[in-house]
């Protein structure tokens, strides 16, 4: 396959850049004319590829922007490799009309991913800025923590143990996207601690895609004064970083963190052991595997991916993710629970690839 002959992965990830870059531009409505170039881009490409294998192209951007409202991605004139999407993905939410996390996260796929990439380029320029492991840390843990500020205390980022952090971390922060703001407020999913959309066709959404029974909503009727995170920080660092912090308070030693990418940290678990760890909460078992086993490559060591014990419990999730790693790929997918309590648990069972 050539430069000018992309899989059709590869075009699928296009389309959802197109949906991310369309997103970032949007301000009232996430979806409307004007497309920007990666739209079109995606477009040109997909009808390329349709003319060339005798497939149905979508007629222009709209329909485009159609089809990925729908679920079911793999029902898309699509030859995708088995078991790399679940069957109900698709790359727009149909009723929040908002990218989906299945969208980021094909948006980071390949050379030519932004979305994760950008997180990581984020925190590598943090980090130089904040010319030390520990103050880089503690800088990441307020971004975990804090992805949506409805409300600035600067009272509270004036206390000796924030102010120097909120330095080094407020230029991260920009306003809430125009169309997050319905009726003039914006809501946060506790669940998540992303943004939510809580009153729409009376179905609640939250960036974080959290269960009914996990979600309840904080709202702010000022909006002018809110800040959050990019989109990118909040999906792959904020949304992983709950369950990175539930780890963190399971484990009985300190886990240092190494300051790759997203972040890795190095923990001895209840067996003893010390290991490798990096915590995922992703849609797509597929594309988290590739990207777990590039972290992994660049670490030059095995690698633990832990995950909420919600993803283990969702049928297939672990088969897929371990037939996508690449072939001796030193990296297994556990649970919060395998990988924080000792015993005869699936941890102990699954070896490294």
């Amino acid at each position: 396959m050539t430069e000018s002959e992309p899989t059709d992965v590869d075009l699928l990830a296009a389309v959802a850049r197109g949906v991310v870059e369309l997103a970032a531009t949007a301000q009232s409505s996430a979806f409307g004319l004007p497309y920007p170039p990666g739209v079109q881009l995606a477009l040109d490409r997909w009808v390329l590829a349709a003319l060339t294998r005798g497939k149905p192209p979508p007629a222009g951007a709209p329909e485009l922007m159609a089809w990925c409202r729908k679920p079911r991605v793999g029902g898309w004139p699509l030859a995708l490799p088995d078991d790399f999407l679940f069957g109900d993905a698709c790359l727009i939410h149909p009723v929040a009309d908002e990218p989906t996390q299945t969208c980021a996260e094909l948006g980071s796929f390949g050379r030519h991913g932004v979305v994760e990439q950008e997180a990581e380029t984020l925190l590598a320029r943090l980090y130089e800025t904040c010319g030390s492991g520990e103050r880089f840390a503690k800088c990441r843990d307020f971004l975990i923590r804090r992805p949506v500020l409805l409300k600035l205390d600067p009272m509270e980022l004036m206390q000796p143990a924030l102010a120097q952090v909120w330095n080094l971390v407020k230029g991260l922060y920009g306003p809430v996207p125009a169309r997050f703001s319905a009726g003039k407020a914006v809501h946060l999913c506790t669940g998540c601690g992303l943004l939510a959309k809580p009153f729409i066709k009376e179905t609640a959404w939250c960036e974080g895609n959290c269960p009914p029974d996990r979600r309840e909503f904080v709202t702010t009727h000022e909006p002018r004064h809110a800040r959050v995170l990019p989109f990118a920080l909040r999906l792959f660092l904020a949304l992983p970083g709950r369950i990175e912090q539930v780890v963190h308070g399971l484990l009985t030693e300190r886990a240092p963190l190494l300051p790759l990418g997203l972040g890795v940290h190095r923990a001895v678990g209840p067996d003893g052991v010390s290991r490798l760890f990096q915590c995922h909460d992703r849609e797509q078992p597929g594309p988290a595997a590739l990207r777990a086993a590039e972290t992994a490559a660049l670490l030059g060591a095995p690698l633990d991916i832990v995950v909420p014990d919600r993803t283990v419990e969702r049928p297939e999730y672990r088969k897929r993710f371990e037939l996508a790693l690449p072939v001796g790929a030193p990296v297994r997918m556990v649970s919060t629970t395998e990988f924080t309590t000792s015993g005869p648990t699936g941890r102990e069972r699954t070896s490294y690839a």
